[in-house]
């Protein structure tokens, strides 16, 4: 019985030890199935921490996308609102192109009617000399001067004494002729010269008359008239006819001895030195440094004016004074006689006296009388290409009222404005003949050229350029008591470059005034200091050209006075040499040039022109 207990205790722990094995094996195997279970959610969230992070990134890719495609269409909206402002604007320019063709050509229906009633016009004739009412003396040369002119061109033209033929000219469509006829009369007699002519349409012209006397001796009828002033007379009509102007007043010519000549020649001078343009020269050449303070500039004027002539026109008088000469004049003589004419023509027709009353500015003057004297050069060549007289234009320099030798004993700077209107007249006058003819001219006289600019570069008068008004302030409240303003004025390219060329060679002074738009100067003196200041602001066409200038003129001060600029706190430059400084500001197509005794005078001058923020 007890062995049979023993055995059922021992099967009993046989079996507990089989269910405690068979758990262990159940545990082993369930731990191996959550291992394996485990790698693959690890696996798996490997992977779905992949594709959350692809996600993330085809997100911000969209994000972007729709960013983009916000801005895209933003700019697409406001792409169209341009497009629809610029259709707007484009249908408006359409419209004013519509209107200006309109206009136009109405214009030009207008200009045709008028070309075709001008065209049905009959030429137009004139006799020039001699002067209606003249009375000749029996045996006494006359040279009948005509012109005939019509735009369809003239095909004859008949010349008549006392309704008798006395010459006729065939031609081929001339649109302007011009002829002198010798004549002397051979019995005292009342002649009417008559002259008709015939354009290429059939179309006769007005009869043009003119009656002279004939007398056995009209000595006592015609005191002081004598030869050189009845061929001046007739030179007269000549250029009358040239330059297609007529004498308003008449030619007051006198007989003149040569030094009643070089009197009047010497009296004109001292009327220029007296005049604004020169008045101030002495100051103007202190402050530029183109001549000495000292300088006798009615000394000049008078001695270039001092020039033999043979003709001298007074404009003060409005009297052409004729050289007394024992001979008829030569060629070159009578070549002179032209120039003078014309600037009697000049006078009569435009007026003269502006170029010493001081309505304009140093500039403009220059400007002036060189479309004046340019025109008298023009003028000369056309009279000798017409073979009025046996010379070549070469010696066109021999009858200017200027005795040249005197100005090369002159400063350089005084000199060349003197010269200024012979050398650059001519072919600025020139340009506007070829351009226009005549009327071209005329047209000039109106709207005269109002810098040197114009002169040097006619195609900016051409494209009515003209020079930017500049203005200074008044400075003398910043420079105090005892200081007043002396001159105001403007300079213009033409001497700004005279007076760089003191200093810079000639091709630094090409670059540095080429893009000149205008300037104004002033200088204010101190009589108790005997001490002036100089302010000059110039605008430039643009900032390039501003900073060209800029760059170029410090070599002006810095050999002028020997020494180098400091640079300043207003962002200029100053220059100190014996006893004066100058300083040199830029701001965006101005610049500004100050000269005067004290550093700290200038700063307060530059700073009332160009005031810092």
């Amino acid at each position: 019985m007890k062995s049979t207990s023993q055995t059922g205790l021992l099967l009993t722990l046989f079996m507990l030890l089989l269910v405690l094995l068979a758990a262990f094996v159940f545990l082993f195997q369930g731990r191996q199935r959550v291992v394996e279970q485990r790698d693959v959610l690890q696996t798996e969230t490997a992977d779905l921490q992949q594709d959350l992070a692809q996600t993330e990134l085809d997100l911000a890719a969209a994000e972007a996308t729709r960013a983009f495609t916000a801005d895209a269409l933003a700019t697409a909206e406001s792409n169209t609102v341009l497009l629809d402002g610029e259709l707007v604007r484009s249908q408006q320019e359409v419209d004013a192109l519509t209107g200006q063709l309109d206009a136009a050509s109405q214009t030009i229906t207008t200009l045709e009617d008028e070309q075709e009633a001008v065209l049905a016009q009959p030429p137009e004739v004139a006799i020039l000399s001699p002067v209606n009412g003249r009375l000749l003396a029996l045996g006494e040369p006359v040279n009948i001067v005509m012109v005939a002119t019509d735009p369809k061109g003239v095909i004859a033209v008949n010349l008549a004494l006392n309704e008798e033929p006395f010459d006729s000219f065939m031609l081929e469509d001339q649109t302007l002729f011009t002829a002198v006829v010798p004549w002397e009369p051979t019995e005292p007699n009342e002649y009417v010269i008559a002259l008709t002519a015939v354009n290429s349409a059939g179309i006769t012209s007005r009869t043009a008359t003119v009656t002279v006397t004939v007398a056995l001796s009209d000595a006592a009828n015609r005191p002081g008239i004598n030869a050189n002033v009845a061929l001046s007379e007739d030179i007269g009509g000549l250029v009358s006819g040239l330059r297609q102007l007529p004498v308003p007043n008449g030619i007051n010519a006198r007989v003149a001895s040569g030094s009643e000549l070089r009197q009047a020649q010497e009296a004109y001078a001292l009327a220029q030195a007296d005049s604004p343009a020169w008045l101030q020269a002495r100051l103007i050449g202190q402050a530029f440094d183109f001549a000495p303070a000292d300088y006798v500039y009615p000394d000049l004027l008078q001695a270039v004016q001092s020039s033999s002539t043979a003709a001298f026109y007074e404009p003060l008088g409005d009297e052409l004074l004729v050289l007394e000469q024992a001979n008829p004049p030569n060629a070159v003589a009578q070549l002179a006689y032209v120039r003078q004419l014309v600037f009697l023509l000049q006078d009569q027709n435009f007026g003269l006296d502006v170029l010493t009353t001081g309505e304009l500015t140093l500039d403009a003057t220059l400007a002036l009388a060189a479309l004046s004297e340019g025109e008298a050069t023009v003028v000369q060549e056309n009279f000798l290409e017409a073979r009025y007289l046996p010379l070549a234009a070469a010696v066109i320099p021999e009858t200017f009222a200027i005795d040249t030798a005197t100005l090369q004993e002159a400063p350089a700077a005084i000199a060349n404005r003197l010269l200024f209107a012979y050398e650059f007249g001519d072919d600025f006058a020139r340009f506007l003949y070829d351009e226009g003819s005549y009327p071209a001219l005329n047209e000039a006289w109106a709207n005269p050229p109002q810098s040197t600019e114009q002169i040097l570069h006619p195609e900016k008068y051409a494209a009515d350029e003209g020079p930017s008004l500049v203005t200074l302030p008044d400075l003398q409240p910043v420079l105090g008591s005892g200081w007043a303003l002396a001159e105001e004025n403007v300079l213009g390219e033409f001497m700004l470059g005279q007076y760089l060329a003191q200093q810079l060679n000639e091709s630094q002074v090409a670059t540095a005034v080429s893009g000149w738009g205008g300037d104004r100067f002033a200088i204010y003196t101190n009589e108790a200091e005997g001490t002036f200041v100089m302010v000059l602001h110039a605008v430039w066409d643009t900032p390039d050209d501003s900073t060209e200038f800029a760059a170029l003129y410090p070599n002006y001060p810095t050999r002028l006075f020997g020494s180098s600029g400091e640079l300043q706190a207003n962002g200029g430059e100053c220059w100190e040499g014996d006893g004066e400084f100058i300083c040199l500001n830029q701001s965006q197509q101005d610049t500004l040039i100050v000269r005067g005794p004290e550093l700290a005078l200038l700063l307060d001058v530059v700073a009332a022109i160009f005031p810092t923020e």
